[in-house]
């Protein structure tokens, strides 16, 4: 049997309140296109008097027709275009670049609420965790589930991580915290009751249910053994969820999305979205992946939601993708598979981690996949599985050739030098999770987890490039407080906290500001397999562009975290406008 992990490589993070109000060396400039090469058909919208980020480089001025670009000059031929347009928009030296594109978030699991409801921040110690979350226990009705996360294991040194110390707040109400990763839960003595488990409950296939020397259930369950918790925990109303996933496509256009793969669906979620497309409050060019397995267990829908996702397929709402977890995380829990062993870790952690799947009935899995077009997204932290992933794909580029689609290796944070020339010849996209990239306390575990040497080869994004794989980025939003790309786009360049600062992490993998915006832009929408018509400011391309209140390029790069979407366009509409001060 194949299965995969609760699967997220941090999906159970911490959403702030904030993060709901709302790189990079230079680049060579390009000679301005001629006029007779951007001459618009007929102009409706002019926008001009700014630095314009294009396909062939730097210009003045765009028209837009019929939600396309249709012209692109500079001063002298916005000039020329003022009689035709319908309207005209003075940019007044802001920055337009094309939208950017986040390769793995999941909206709909924040809509959901599955995050839970009680967030405490990733830097909490101890103390703070535990009072917070005795404020959450406190609001909640008797006997009511209180579900959040997240706790980090490296910052609660010196408090035991048992039922017992989340009992002396929570002790009649059934109470789980998901840690930063969200592939480990901690658990009360009540949840673990209505769960179920006791001290005679085997590990479920793939999971491991943390126990103390004399084998009773600490409280810790790692990756498939959550579903015993989670599976108990109320569903929430499908209108609800709509309502919240309307909210957040509005926090991700003003962040300058205007399109994302959601990572992680399920034929509700598809429906969810089809609603929103129907009702044209959908507006962000979305590829939705059809989870293979439900929080470690296989999917009992995936066959039936498959045979039926061109119904809740839209023209800008695709649906031909399957997501698949090759393995968990590399922290001190040991479920991120990797090639050689951890150096640290749980006394009862695999020595190598956790591959969660048959490689053998992937491979058919996956050919069969392919045939119909449909990509893969593999959740792939450790070497192990990034390993396992390609040699699934290279199966089914054997048996039916190169022509199908693009699939997607996801996070990718440790990547054997042997297997980076596999992405350009598998034709197959090299993610990584951008926010991940500075110093923050889930890399200590994972420092200390993985050890040196190969930590300095952490996320290895500058040898993607080198290997001339097709580098995308994903948030992997909610593990982190905000979907913010433009943090990303900073600390993919510094490998350092936004801001800068005295510690990195993985700094021989920064890579230019350039390769950084390209990551969120033509390389995402060629994953999309939609880079004839987007991911680029050029000539026949849909109007997709963010107008910045600073340029990237002008300002230093530890600034950049701080770049302010003025406003979103999609197709030639403003989705986002930020309002004046």
């Amino acid at each position: 049997m194949s299965f995969a992990p609760l699967g997220r490589y941090g999906h159970r993070g911490a959403l702030k309140k904030a993060a709901f109000v709302f790189l990079l060396g230079a680049m060579a400039f390009h000679p301005p296109l001629r006029a007779k090469e951007s001459e618009p058909a007929s102009a409706q919208i002019l926008l001009h008097n700014g630095k314009i980020y294009t396909a062939t480089g730097w210009q003045t001025a765009i028209t837009i027709a019929d939600g396309r670009i249709s012209g692109i000059g500079d001063a002298r031929m916005a000039k020329k275009w003022v009689k035709k347009a319908a309207k005209v928009i003075d940019l007044k030296g802001k920055t337009v670049l094309p939208g950017l594109y986040d390769m793995h978030v999941h909206p709909v699991l924040q809509a959901k609420g599955d995050e839970g409801r009680c967030r405490v921040p990733q830097d909490a110690d101890a103390k703070k965790l535990l009072g917070l979350v005795s404020n959450c226990v406190k609001a909640a009705k008797p006997g009511e589930w209180v579900t959040g996360g997240q706790w980090q294991a490296s910052l609660l040194e010196g408090t035991p991580i048992t039922a017992a110390t989340l009992d002396a707040v929570s002790p009649d109400n059934p109470l789980m915290l998901f840690d930063v990763s969200g592939h480990s839960v901690w658990a009360n003595s009540r949840a673990l009751k209505e769960a179920g488990i006791t001290d005679t409950t085997p590990n479920p296939e793939g999971g491991i249910i943390e126990r103390d020397s004399s084998g009773k259930p600490t409280g810790i369950l790692r990756e498939t053994a959550s579903r015993l918790v989670l599976a108990k925990i109320p569903p929430q109303p499908l209108d609800k969820t709509e309502q919240n996933l309307a909210q957040i496509l509005d926090i991700l256009a003003g962040h300058g999305l205007v399109g994302f793969l959601e990572a992680m669906a399920f034929r509700d979620d598809l429906e969810v979205y089809s609603r929103l497309a129907d009702r044209e409050i959908l507006k962000h060019r979305v590829q939705a992946c059809i989870a293979y397995s439900a929080a470690g267990e296989y999917n009992k829908e995936l066959d039936a939601t498959l045979a039926a996702r061109a119904s809740y397929a839209r023209p800008n709402f695709n649906t031909n993708c399957i997501k698949v977890f090759a393995d968990g995380v590399p922290t001190e829990s040991h479920t991120g598979a990797m090639l050689a062993r951890y150096q640290a870790g749980q006394p009862n952690a695999p020595e190598r981690g956790l591959l969660l799947f048959d490689p053998v009935r992937m491979a058919a899995n996956v050919t069969i996949w392919d045939k119909q077009g449909i990509s893969v997204m593999f959740h792939a932290a450790g070497d192990w599985a990034v390993r396992a992933s390609l040699d699934a794909i290279a199966a089914a580029r054997q048996a039916n050739g190169m022509k199908g689609p693009i699939h997607q290796v996801a996070h990718s944070t440790f990547v054997d030098p042997a297997d980076l020339p596999r992405f350009k010849a598998l034709n197959t996209s090299l993610e990584f999770s951008p926010y991940l990239w500075d110093p923050q306390p889930i890399n200590d575990d994972i420092t200390k987890a993985v050890g040196s040497p190969r930590i300095d080869r952490v996320w290895p994004i500058k040898d993607g490039f080198a290997a001339d794989a097709l580098v995308i980025a994903g948030s992997d939003w909610a593990v982190v407080p905000t979907p913010n790309p433009w943090i990303g786009i900073e600390t993919a360049v510094t490998r350092r906290n936004p801001g800068g600062g005295e510690r990195s992490f993985g700094l021989g993998q920064a890579i230019t500001l350039r390769q950084a915006i390209d990551m969120f832009t033509i390389h995402a929408a060629k994953r999309m397999g939609i880079e004839k018509d987007a991911g680029s400011i050029a000539i026949g391309k849909y109007a997709d562009l963010v107008i910045l209140d600073q340029n990237p390029f002008d300002i230093p790069v530890t600034e950049i975290h701080k770049i302010q979407p003025v406003e979103t366009w999609i197709g030639g509409n403003a989705v986002f406008v930020r309002k004046e001060r």
